[in-house]
């Protein structure tokens, strides 16, 4: 794909234009180069890829945002790459979870035996999480879909789970699959999430997994990190992009797509995948069409959540471990993980590059944020991390486009079609299970599909 200027278009030389450049964008681009499509990607900032990026600072290659991809085995995200990228991309896999409650720490149990030793609580808290575990660990998914219009909290609440430190735990967990509290989260989301599946398993499968436990873990780093990841990417696809570019009205007539306007340009075209974020289509939308109207105005009160990131290149090798570490106590939450030790290329030799994220909290300010990361306990149990920092970038980003909430979960979303005939929506904000790039890639996969089904490719 190469770069060209919005007067060099020609939109008869395109199967499909793209409308934004992130991570929906960009795989469904590479899943129909693959079906022999030509595409023309639109992009109203100065790059592509969104929250989908990776850049060096002092010496340190960071991503936008702390991108350890879940189900790097099975999942979307890594089963699209591998289908439509020769050769696909490494990933090294994470050496398990570490929850820190003050002085203690240990892991989200997977076995019946792991939960009765768990060194977060006392026996009455135990004895409540190998209850509702094996409830979580033998629910199938159509039971799940049950719970999409309660929270996690009032799920747990409803089947008596309410040790604190138990909740504190799984609070801590859910709000970076979710971006909000478990007393906002979806309990469907919640449940798959700690279930750790999309597909049913059979009841032998899951006594096992409930009685002996796993030590599997599927969720790990990109060797090269985002910018490697997307470079290769963008070189696959076939066709152009444009930057700097708005997109600023997409048309209808008689119920089809007949083009867009883009930084006062307009262009023709009766194909069009939106990657636009779903809650500002309704201003963009221009349809005459009452249901058209409706559609797009229902899910412009979607809720995004954001993320900040906090990056400390290290002197010195500190953590030197694939460990994800949560801080659950004290608060914020914060997620700790030693990147380096997944990728050494990120950081010069002998030195660490670490990254700490947590959901941003409203009204406060990056500098309010990096201050409650640096503080609130990490001086006291990670000491070393703040005693060797050489290098410190901070970013705010999209941590999930859609908060994962009662009436936002995949079930309610309504990608990848619209009312209007030519037009698809993709993204994390329209279709798809998981969060970030896995349902990114869940999303692409849908529209790619859509496009064929309807013979429009």
């Amino acid at each position: 794909m190469k770069q060209i200027t919005l007067d060099q278009v020609d939109p008869s030389h395109y199967d499909v234009i793209i409308t934004g450049g992130g991570a929906g964008g960009l795989l469904t681009a590479l899943a129909l180069t693959a079906n022999g499509k030509k595409v023309l990607v639109i992009e109203k900032e100065n790059r592509l890829g969104g929250v989908w990026h990776g850049y060096w600072v002092d010496g340190f290659r960071v991503d936008q945002g702390l991108h350890v991809i879940t189900r790097v085995t099975r999942g979307a995200f890594v089963r699209f790459l591998k289908n439509y990228l020769s050769p696909p991309p490494e990933f090294v896999i994470h050496d398990g979870w570490e929850f820190r409650v003050y002085d203690k720490t240990g892991p989200i149990p997977s076995s019946i035996g792991e939960t009765l030793r768990w060194p977060l609580t006392g026996w009455r808290g135990r004895l409540g999480l190998v209850r509702i575990g094996a409830k979580i660990k033998t629910m199938k998914l159509d039971e799940m879909k049950k719970y999409k219009d309660i929270s996690f909290l009032e799920f747990m609440e409803s089947r008596g789970a309410t040790n604190q430190v138990m909740l504190d735990v799984m609070q801590s967990a859910i709000y970076m699959a979710a971006g909000v509290p478990i007393s906002e989260a979806s309990a469907y989301e919640a449940l798959r999430t700690l279930k750790d599946t999309d597909r049913e398993s059979s009841k032998l499968a899951s006594a096992k997994r409930l009685i002996f436990g796993s030590s599997e873990y599927d969720e790990g780093y990109v060797i090269g990190g985002m910018e490697g990841l997307i470079k290769r990417v963008i070189e696959t696809i076939d066709g152009d992009y444009v930057l700097n570019a708005p997109v600023e009205q997409i048309h209808e007539q008689d119920g089809g797509i007949i083009g867009l306007t883009v930084a006062g340009t307009h262009i023709e075209h009766s194909t069009i995948v939106s990657n636009i974020p779903l809650w500002s289509m309704d201003k963009i939308v221009q349809s005459t069409l009452g249901t058209t109207q409706e559609f797009f105005e229902r899910w412009s009160t979607i809720e995004p959540t954001r993320g900040v990131t906090l990056w400390l290149g290290l002197n010195k090798t500190v953590i030197g471990d694939r460990k994800n570490r949560v801080l659950v106590h004290p608060n914020p939450n914060r997620w700790i993980v030693s990147i380096s030790s997944f990728d050494p290329s990120c950081a010069p030799k002998g030195k660490e590059l670490v990254a700490i994220a947590m959901i941003a909290e409203p009204g406060k300010s990056v500098d309010e944020h990096i201050s409650m990361m640096k503080g609130n306990g990490l001086a006291k149990y990670y000491p070393r991390i703040l005693d060797h920092i050489e290098m410190e970038h901070a970013q705010v980003s999209y941590a999930t486009r859609a908060k994962l909430i009662p009436g936002q979960t995949d079930l309610d979303r309504p990608g990848p079609r619209t009312p209007i005939k030519g037009l698809y929506i993709v993204g994390t904000d329209t279709s798809g299970s998981g969060v970030g790039l896995q349902q990114a890639a869940q999303s692409a996969d849908g529209a790619v599909h859509a496009l064929m089904e309807d013979a429009v490719i």
